[in-house]
């Protein structure tokens, strides 16, 4: 049974109203391995209206380099998250030595006010 209300359909499945929005899905960016869409089916007929389905070589080409990509990505964010945590440390460890520093003030100021009595 076919939505007639939502006629077209993109590569990743979403169904759409009107072509031009089913050929600007969003959802392909993160559904398919080209990172777009691809193509548009009309679901009441089963015609392509719009683009063409890759080949299976073409879909494993867009399989491989998303591969290549997502690990690149991934080392990057490794990276990031390294530096990220670094910081963070470095901050934790410059409020560790602001609070001795000030707790230390505190006391020689006991001890200066003890003094002068």
């Amino acid at each position: 049974m076919t939505n007639l209300e939502f006629p077209f359909e993109c590569a990743c499945g979403e169904n759409y109203r009107m072509i031009h929005h089913a050929v600007h899905c969003r959802k392909c960016r993160n559904y398919t391995w080209a990172g777009r869409c691809t193509h548009v089916t009309d679901i009441t007929t089963g015609q392509i209206v719009w683009g063409r389905v890759p080949t299976p070589e073409e879909d494993a080409e867009a399989q491989a380099r998303w591969e290549l990509e997502s690990a690149a990505e991934s080392a990057w964010l490794a990276m990031e998250e390294a530096k990220w945590e670094k910081s963070r440390l470095a901050e934790i460890a410059r409020q560790a030595l602001a609070a001795d520093e000030y707790a230390e003030d505190i006391l020689w100021g006991i001890q200066d006010s003890l003094m002068a009595s």
